[in-house]
């Protein structure tokens, strides 16, 4: 899917549940810094990602990995949108 998915190792069906886990998030009012910050707390991979700026390190890390970021938005959206579209 997305490099962030790859980074979290996200093969099969763990990124469902990373997507499942932010939308249960959102629908209980957190922040996405503290989904962020959970998140990491099983994802050793996030301990360098700057949670505090989530764009900023989404930005960045979308240029370490050679994608756009509007590639990665366009997929997560496309992933989600069918999920609460129901």
């Amino acid at each position: 899917m997305s490099s962030l998915f790859q980074l979290l190792g996200g093969g099969g069906g763990s990124w469902i549940n990373i997507l499942l886990q932010a939308v249960g998030c959102a629908m209980r009012g957190e922040s996405p810094q503290k989904f962020m910050k959970n998140l990491a707390n099983s994802h050793p991979q996030l301990k360098k990602v700057n949670l505090d700026d989530l764009m900023g390190s989404a930005q960045q890390l979308a240029q370490e990995n050679g994608v756009s970021i509007d590639d990665v938005t366009k997929q997560i959206d496309q992933a989600i949108n069918p999920m609460i579209n129901k």
